[in-house]
This record gives C-alpha cells, sequence and structure tokens, in this order.
C-alpha cells in the first residue's frame, strides 16, 4: 500500500473532478474526428 501526502492526494482529487466533468459523447467525438483526420493524413489521395 502506498501512502499519499495530502497534496497528492488533493491532485488525484482534482483530476477525477475534472475527469468526471468530461462528457462521454464529447471524447467519442474527438475521437471520431482524430481518427479521420489520422486516416486523411494516411491516405491523401483518397476520394471522398
Amino acid at each position: 500500500m502506498i501512502t499519499l501526502s495530502t497534496d497528492e492526494v488533493a491532485l488525484i482529487r482534482s483530476i477525477l473532478t475534472a475527469l468526471r466533468a468530461i462528457k462521454v459523447r464529447e471524447i467519442d467525438k474527438a475521437l471520431v474526428i482524430l481518427n479521420k483526420s489520422s486516416s486523411d493524413a494516411a491516405n491523401p489521395h483518397q476520394s471522398r
């Protein structure tokens, strides 16, 4: 088991709070956009 300092606990708590605020749908949209842009970069001559 690891013992955390109060600063480390506060940091982890703030990270978890920030992650909880992120909506899953927004993450999915970002992944689709990133996937599309990476596939476009890999196939620059592909017609749409």
